[in-house]
């Protein structure tokens, strides 16, 4: 070990001695300290302020509920104060002589203190009404006093008809600490004949302050309406007005002065009377009680000093670890021969050591995002996570550009969807372009093949890079994307072209150059590397192709990216689809309800769900919904906008007037994502949005928010039931439909992360649903029914948009429109026209689907197996289990009950495909009671 020490010394000694007069790594070893420093003091200052907001955003919410809380506990007393008051009143104005009200008060004290288990600590109530003392005591009073003098007497005719709470004093009943609620009775000609009051027990209040933490730590105190000390973690104070305690011990100057002139505290930091440093938060109650909260200032602030000291300790070690990859690269250069290759792969490895502790970071966080931490300390991993994100974008464009330079990116071809690629990447940026108010069009020129081969990955890269430029340089005007096919040239061109700013003559030479941006004057306010565009020609060339631009500054650019075009096999695409699946979630023993009048819609959703392991119940009406809600314990509710009879804002009121669902997650689901929308639900109650066709992601981003974390768990893999057993069956179906030009199946499969066998489902209850569909908009518009209309037209928008019927969808959207504007005219001239398009669609789906229960053979079937069948058949409806009683009933439907039984199962299942439970329920029971007899 000696001789080993003396060894590793001896290297140090070499090593140093070799970088000694090397001025340039001393100065990287400087900056990259400096910047370190940087970092640490700068995370340190907005870390310390989030943890410091966050906890006093903590201590706000706390502070607030225990106001609430003892507002309502009064206020409940006040409520059923003001019942008996007036009950006296009446009592006394019908001449009932006072032997008889003070029956009553004694009735209602037994009643109160039997029937209503909230009012705890309730003890008497007395009266003097016409100069007598009346009252529910057990017993005789045992003593005499003169009523007069006593605060709640006093308090009373003081607040001139107003209710009156006392501040805590001893009882002479039960030597107890009470306070009492009290209120002058009026006769009907508004003339004073007495006083009632009401007697609290004091001891529940206490309890329920004491009990008060902030951090596990600190406590509650309540002063009453003189600023004295009624409830306080050092009962040798009890009594004491906070200017006494101030003026015997000091400290409590400013508090005092403060509290007297009603103000309320957040986070206010002084000396308490022990004369310890301590934040305090404060609230006014409505009857000039203040309560607050005390925590010393060391134990505040210790989650932001702990964050200090972890930043300062991480920042040491980044420091060093980065010191030390700057010392072993720069050794490497000086081995190297070659100047251009050393600068390439010193940049390759710097990232590569960069990007790996941030990838330790990103798993850390991961690990942690899916743990069970309490809600403040997952808030500050997830300001760690999306950090760390924005960073490793950066470190990736550096990283890519290295490698390019290094020679060490490969392609990696593959037979891929040529024309779902070009739709994503069109999709994403017509979204972003809508964002800002541009105008953004897309063409395509040529017969697209339905596969090509090649590195899609970086086509995508290329693709987003280019149309981003476009949408980040542009403020106004517009932006067109083209794809050109030139089979016989063996290319593809693409041409994106914008009236951003545009790019000067001088600096089009060096706009494909490594952290290089045009303008940079100009676009100092937008963020970039300078990486893209040089990271996309790369690409580019190495996939034979080139990428070329044209530019007027200040009228804008077009950039064209030209590629080989190498078609692929269509059926190797279909192997890889399960590859558009990001990462989603298993959601288990979750009840979630959904509610909406179209059934079409509740299938749409209930398969979407089931992709997330949910089996959700369903409401085709607010009443309905109302009914389940309040029977029920939910976990999340989707509630349609749109309904007759009871829409989802009316329902909504309704279930939070009912008990204990006011705190119920409540998400609208509307086709009407127009501006605004969003505001006008959350204010009408609703706790989020979701917008109609639905997205993927955008459905797991709202169970991930309102489903609770404990039924939440990640998978890589897709969540159980999804809908896919027939996958290889529906090549031949797909080939059909795309002769149906109204129909985007592109679209649709997109929205359903490529899932063809859901979408065939959904696309099979639509065509059966659309003739009765068609028929209802008629009547409705020939009987000018225009609300029913307007419901109706705007349920068919959203179920159209599901299929991909894009343009019709848009036709429901101006109808819809039209009809709340009050231009009527506008749907009898235009509505006929929709429906005749929707009758063309339902022909031109004829054919494709076949009937639900298929004719084949059947084998005879007992009335024992019949029984048993219904019995299940029922007992899965119950349970609104649609699959499995479907299931069951088309078992039935396979053996030979003779021609009755044989059309009442078809009837039942023709029911349940269209989710009428209740139908397909009365159907089965008069079929059970036929086969009984």
């Amino acid at each position: 070990m000696p001789w080993a020490g003396f060894k590793n010394s001896s290297r140090a000694v070499k090593l140093l001695s070799r970088l000694k007069g090397e001025s340039s790594l001393l100065l990287q070893y400087l900056v990259v300290v400096l910047i370190a420093i940087f970092m640490v003091l700068t995370s340190a200052y907005f870390t310390s302020r989030i943890v410091n907001r966050n906890i006093s955003s903590y201590g706000e919410e706390v502070i607030m509920f225990s106001a609430e809380t003892l507002t309502a506990y009064l206020k409940a007393h006040q409520a059923t104060f003001e019942i008996v008051a007036t009950t006296v009143e009446d009592l006394y104005s019908m001449d009932m002589p006072l032997e008889m009200i003070n029956g009553e008060l004694q009735n209602m004290t037994r009643r109160i203190l039997r029937n209503d288990e909230k009012y705890n600590g309730f003890l008497y109530i007395y009266a003097v009404i016409d100069g007598e003392f009346l009252h529910s005591f057990d017993t005789e009073i045992p003593w005499e006093y003169e009523v007069h003098s006593r605060p709640w007497y006093v308090g009373a005719y003081q607040n001139d008809g107003v209710v009156f709470f006392t501040d805590p004093y001893v009882s002479l009943v039960n030597n107890e600490l009470i306070l009492s609620i009290s209120r002058v009775l009026y006769c009907n000609d508004g003339v004073p004949f007495g006083v009632l009051a009401f007697d609290i027990l004091f001891t529940l209040i206490h309890d329920y302050v004491s009990d008060i933490h902030l951090l596990n730590v600190g406590y509650g105190a309540l002063l009453d309406s003189e600023l004295r000390i009624i409830v306080h973690l050092d009962d040798s104070i009890f009594g004491i007005r906070l200017d006494e305690l101030r003026n015997e011990r000091g400290g409590f100057d400013d508090l005092a002065s403060r509290l007297h002139d009603g103000y309320e505290f957040d986070a206010y930091r002084t000396i308490s009377f022990t004369g310890i440093d301590s934040i305090f938060f404060s609230r006014n109650l409505f009857n000039n009680w203040h309560i607050y909260i005390g925590v010393p200032v060391e134990e505040f602030f210790r989650d932001a000093n702990a964050m200090l000291y972890t930043l300062v300790g991480t920042g040491l070690i980044s420091t060093l670890l980065l010191c030390s990859i700057l010392t072993f690269m720069y050794l490497a250069k000086r081995r190297s021969d070659e100047a251009s290759k050393l600068k390439s792969s010193f940049l390759a490895n710097m990232s590569h050591e960069i990007r790996t502790p941030m990838n330790s970071i990103l798993g850390m966080s991961d690990l942690l995002l899916n743990s069970k931490l309490p809600e403040r300390e997952m808030d500050y991993v997830n300001d760690i996570h999306s950090s760390a994100h924005a960073l490793l974008t950066i470190i990736n464009d550096i990283l890519d550009m290295s490698k390019v330079e290094a020679g060490k990116i490969e392609l990696s071809p593959v037979h891929y969807d040529f024309h779902a690629l070009v739709d994503n990447v069109i999709s994403m940026f017509m979204l972003a372009a809508k964002r800002k108010d541009l105008a953004f069009s897309y063409s395509y020129t040529g017969e697209i093949p339905d596969a090509l081969y090649g590195d899609d990955i970086k086509l995508r890269q290329i693709l987003i890079n280019i149309c981003g430029n476009a949408v980040k340089f542009t403020e106004q005007g517009f932006i067109e994307f083209n794809v050109t096919i030139v089979p016989e040239e063996e290319k593809i061109v693409f041409s994106i072209k914008d009236s951003g700013l545009g790019i000067k003559e001088e600096d089009l030479p060096k706009l494909f150059q490594a952290f290089a941006q045009s303008g940079a004057q100009k676009n100092r306010y937008i963020a970039g590397t300078g990486l893209g565009l040089a990271i996309s020609q790369s690409f580019a060339e190495m996939m034979g192709g080139s990428i070329t631009v044209e530019s007027v500054y200040g009228r804008g650019s077009t950039f064209t990216l030209t590629i080989p075009l190498v078609e692929g096999n269509p059926a190797e695409t279909k192997r890889n689809a399960a590859y558009n699946q990001d990462h989603t979630i298993v959601v288990t023993g979750a009840k979630v309800l959904v509610v909406d009048d179209n059934d079409f819609n509740l299938r749409v959703a209930a398969g979407l769900l089931g992709l997330f392991g949910i089996e959700p119940e369903t409401a085709s009406s607010g009443k309905a919904a109302l009914e389940l809600v309040s029977h029920n314990d939910y976990d999340l509710v989707f509630m349609d906008h749109m309904m007759p009879e009871m829409d989802g804002i009316e329902c909504t009121a309704e279930i939070r007037k009912l008990k204990n669902r006011g705190s119920l997650p409540i998400v609208a689901l509307t086709a009407n994502a127009v501006q605004g929308t969003r505001e006008l639900f959350l204010s009408s109650g609703f706790n989020g949005f979701l917008s109609k066709p639905i997205e993927i992601p955008d459905l797991m981003e709202i169970l991930l928010d309102w489903i609770p974390k404990e039924k939440i768990s990640g998978t890589e893999e897709g969540a159980p039931g999804q809908t896919g057993q027939r996958e290889e069956n529906l090549d031949e179906f797909f080939q059909h439909l795309g002769a149906v030009a109204e129909i985007n199946t592109g679209i649709a499969l997109e929205r359903l992360s490529g899932r063809r066998a859901m979408y065939y489902e959904y696309l099979d209850l639509f065509f059966h649903k659309l003739e009765g569909s068609t028929h209802e908009l008629e009547t409705l518009l020939s009987g000018n029914d225009r609300e029913g209309f307007s419901i109706r037209v705007h349920a068919l928008k959203s179920s159209l948009a599901s299929i991909g019927a894009m343009a019709l969808s848009a036709q429901a959207q101006e109808l819809e429109n039209k009809s709340k504007e009050g231009d009527w005219p506008y749907c009898e001239a235009q509505g006929p026209g929709f429906i005749k398009q929707l009758s063309a669609l339902h022909q031109s789906l004829a054919g494709l689907f076949s009937p639900l229960v298929p004719e084949k053979s059947k084998g005879p079937g007992t009335g024992a197996d019949l029984q048993a069948g219904l019995a299940k058949a029922l007992k899965a409806l119950e349970a609104y289990d649609q699959d499995g009683a479907m299931e069951l009933l088309k078992g039935l439907g396979a053996l030979d009950f003779g021609e009755g039984p044989g059309a009442a199962i078809g009837e039942a299942l023709n029911h349940l495909g269209r989710y009428d439970y209740d139908k397909a329920r009365e159907v089965l029971i008069s079929l059970q009671g036929k086969a009984q007899v």
